[in-house]
């Protein structure tokens, strides 16, 4: 009965396209945002955030973003290629927050939605909203000349901004993090890479749009760098150390998890590329909160940070020694006994440990900073 029903809808919606939600609006012609401003990013997220508010008027950069959103955080997921996170799940939230933005976040039942939110969508276009939009980047054809990615590629949290859709052709023009103009995808790629049914965050239909700057609008840094250190010193204090505490040793046992030895070339590509590549910024999220302080400090916020750079600048380059070392046996692994193998994660484990150091002694700058009252 219910496959019945699925088959009168669409006989219904004949006209409109069943397959197409988007069509299900009645739009036509175009709902676009003109003269859109792009700026090229780092981060998928914090990026797609910048170009949606600097369109709508705010003063914004991308350090800032990370940093009052408190990115910086520390997991480590083990399996045949292990994953590294190093920000916080919910730095949007708390960023808009500490900037004092109203945003909006809509989640349709994919199920069961009608138009998936593309007539709210098409709504904000033509108040002159960007929509950011969650998709798995598997499916954006121009990231892969022009098909989609290969299964290993399937991450359902990225986020790109709408800035227009052409309903008569089947178009969005999208901004996405390092590209510096609007990228074109058809709709039908949009809105399966919005639909993904992946097992890596499956971005369930989500989408988000923020309020447009009221007149004469600015930031109140204070604010800003205080949520920020507050947010970074709860995440240290919560799991952040204590990942990387236990984050030598977890190196130094690879092969108990990931033991498939034709691979581990790749997998220390990949575990490189989590670090400096994968929308991180560099360094694991540090280098744009670096930026961050240095931006603050420039603007005569918090002239006590200064020791906090210093100590961000060692930790960052304790993170480029490990991604480097990961690199460099990602080109001769293959050739390696596994004695050899094994002495070379004991050095892995001593890069790891000189990582929680120096993040241990950048956590004690910032307590020095934000000392609990």
């Amino acid at each position: 009965m219910k496959n019945e029903f699925a088959l009168l809808t669409c006989a219904v919606f004949a006209v409109t396209g069943c397959a197409e939600p988007w069509k299900r609006t009645g739009s036509q012609g175009t709902a676009m945002i003109e003269g859109a401003r792009i700026i090229p990013g780092k981060h998928c997220e914090s990026s797609a955030m910048m170009n949606a508010l600097v369109n709508l008027g705010y003063p914004v950069t991308e350090p800032m973003i990370t940093g009052a959103g408190g990115a910086l955080s520390f997991g480590f997921e083990k399996g045949t290629f292990p994953f590294i996170s190093a920000r916080n799940a919910d730095m949007r939230e708390r960023f808009f927050a500490a900037a004092g933005i109203g945003w909006h976040r809509s989640a349709p039942d994919i199920e069961n939605s009608k138009d998936l939110g593309w007539g709210e969508i098409c709504s904000r276009l033509e108040s002159g909203t960007p929509v950011i939009v969650r998709v798995d980047m598997r499916y954006l054809p121009y990231r892969y000349g022009g098909k989609y990615g290969p299964s290993y590629t399937s991450f359902g949290w990225h986020m790109v901004t709408l800035f227009g859709i052409d309903f008569d052709r089947g178009l969005a023009f999208v901004s996405d993090t390092e590209f510096a103009e609007l990228q074109t995808i058809g709709l039908r790629d949009l809105t399966k890479a919005r639909t993904s049914r992946t097992k890596a965050f499956p971005p369930q239909g989500e989408y988000y749009w923020a309020d447009k700057a009221p007149e004469n609008f600015s930031f109140d840094r204070d604010i800003m760098v205080a949520r920020s250190l507050e947010t970074v010193i709860g995440n240290y204090e919560t799991h952040t150390l204590a990942a990387l505490e236990r984050y030598g040793d977890d190196l130094a046992d690879l092969e108990s998890y990931s033991a498939k030895a034709f691979l581990l070339p790749a997998v220390f590509e990949y575990m490189a590329g989590n670090i400096e590549d994968f929308g991180t910024g560099g360094a694991s999220f540090r280098m744009l909160y670096r930026d961050f302080l240095a931006e603050s400090t420039a603007q005569g916020v918090g002239a006590e940070l200064a020791p906090a750079l210093s100590a961000i600048d060692a930790s960052i380059d304790s993170w480029h020694a490990l991604s480097s070392e990961f690199r460099s046996l990602s080109r001769v692994v293959k050739g390696l006994k596994k004695d050899e193998r094994l002495e070379a994660y004991g050095h892995l484990r001593d890069l790891a440990e000189n990582i929680y150091e120096r993040e241990k002694a950048f956590y004690a700058e910032l307590k020095k900073i934000r000392p609990e009252e």
